[in-house]
């Protein structure tokens, strides 16, 4: 049979003509293509040195180049609807080499470490494809109850891991795709537990006394709640509690403040002001460029809120010594939480300074007196060096107990109201310039326990409050 087509009804001779040429033209483009195109293909070598062949791209162009042109109308000329079949099996062809690159490229093998060996694994790999390439046999973990106990052997994780120096929870290996240059440690599946119901509770922090005797005692760890699940094992039956949140006990410190690096820091602290001689402690402080803390009363900050005012002014230190000055141990819980309150509330009102700092009366506060405080203050200061003072022995007395065996850290006690204080006043140069000529420097409290890099940051403070979270204990716990 002829390859030329017949003339179609409308067609000239002429045409029919140059139609015949243009399809022979068009068979030999094809027999040319079919030899020097299909079958000539592009060798791509890989990181394993074998070679992909990748069909060359004049196999679509050469069949475009060789279609007679036809116009608009002319969508019946001959052999139209074969090269336009033609056409979409080249397009098609195509888009499979396309789509042929992309899993060349998120298939190829990419290098990692397995247990300390080289190895290539396809890259995106899971890391049981990963166990597998690397021959290794880890044992899978057990199925175990709620207590513990073996339910079924081999029934747990398959396997555990450690990619690029990071453990993987189980999540994590399930998730896993291996990447180029990864550090892939395979070990021993852990153990599984059976399905359980449960319930939670919590458990209250306990207050621990800590450190044994010292002029301070703060909190240095606040307490938190913990959970607890109690859990019923589907399969086995089993009850146990298993713990989801640790409690964190609060822990009250006794220490004695020991400056960093010896530093020759002292403080000076006057109890039960603020009175007729605050101001005349004042200018003998600022004469000698000293500075001093004042455990002032809060019914006395209220009856003198100008002297109150000006002990910030000097740049001294003020802290509560309670409102009405009892023993604060005898107190029931609601009346020691007044006195604290009232106190600290006077000296903010007062003096715009927040303190949770306290001298207590006598130097009395025990561990109950803590867990009555229900956290509203955060640091209690007595005294290792006293003046006695109180004894009225003259100023001389009073200047030498202040300063005998003085040493780094040491708290002065001291006496601004409650009596006559003249001795004190007339001792106060004495103590303030023999500690001066032997290199000490007169600070407040709390720049004496910012000195001391062992005390938490929260207490240099001042005015640590109980953090958001945390609860305030109810009983003792054991040291």
């Amino acid at each position: 049979m002829s390859s030329t087509p017949h003339p179609r009804k409308g067609t000239t001779r002429r045409d029919a003509d140059s139609l015949a040429r243009g399809s022979q033209a068009h068979a030999q483009q094809r027999h040319h293509t079919s030899h020097d195109g299909e079958h000539r293909r592009q060798p791509t070598a890989t990181s394993t040195g074998a070679s992909h062949y990748i069909p060359t791209a004049t196999y679509g162009s050469a069949h475009r180049s060789s279609r007679p042109l036809a116009g608009p109308r002319d969508t019946a000329a001959p052999g139209g609807p074969n090269l336009t079949r033609r056409n979409a099996i080249a397009l098609a062809v195509v888009a499979a080499l396309g789509g042929g690159g992309v899993w060349f490229a998120t298939s190829r093998p990419v290098q990692v470490k397995v247990n300390g060996q080289g190895l290539k694994v396809t890259r995106g790999a899971t890391l049981e494809q990963v166990r597998d390439a690397a021959s290794l046999s880890p044992n899978a973990g057990n199925l175990v109850s709620v207590s513990g106990k073996v339910l079924e052997q081999g029934k747990g994780f398959a396997l555990s891991a450690r990619v690029n120096g990071a453990d993987l929870d189980q999540d994590q290996i399930g998730s896993y795709r291996a990447k180029a240059g990864d550090d892939i440690q395979i070990g021993d599946g852990a153990d599984r537990s059976e399905e359980y119901s449960a319930t939670t509770r919590e458990v209250q922090p306990k207050l621990l006394m800590q450190g044994g005797y010292g002029a301070v005692a703060y909190v240095s760890q606040w307490g938190r709640p913990g959970r607890v699940e109690t859990r019923t094992g589907t399969t086995s039956g089993e009850t146990a509690d298993t713990t989801v949140d640790e409690v964190q006990d609060c822990v009250i410190m006794l220490h004695n403040v020991k400056p960093d690096n010896d530093q020759k820091l002292v403080a000076l602290t006057f109890d039960d002001g603020p009175s007729e001689y605050t101001q005349r402690y004042l200018d003998i402080l600022n004469q000698y460029g000293a500075r001093a803390t004042f455990f002032n009363l809060g019914s006395q900050v209220a009856a003198y809120p100008d002297l109150s005012k000006a002990v910030v002014a000097q740049g001294s230190q003020v802290a509560s010594h309670s409102y009405t000055h009892p023993e604060l141990p005898t107190l029931d819980e609601a009346t020691l939480r007044d006195e604290l309150k009232r106190t600290f509330d006077a000296i903010r009102d007062t003096d715009g300074v927040g303190t949770t700092v306290i001298r207590p009366p006598y130097g009395a506060f025990k561990e109950s007196t803590w867990l009555k405080s229900g956290g509203l203050l955060s640091c209690s200061v007595i005294w290792n060096q006293d003046s006695e003072d109180w004894r009225r022995p003259g100023a001389d007395k009073i200047a030498a107990n202040a300063l005998n065996g003085i040493a780094p850290g040491s708290i002065i006690l001291m006496h601004d109201g409650g009596g006559n204080r003249d001795q004190d006043v007339e001792a106060l140069p004495t103590i303030i310039s023999s500690l001066q000529g032997q290199g000490y420097t007169l600070v407040t409290i709390n720049e004496l326990l910012a000195s001391d890099s062992s005390i938490p940051d929260d207490i240099k403070s001042g005015n640590a409050t109980l953090p958001e979270g945390c609860v305030w204990p109810t009983e003792l716990g054991d040291a």
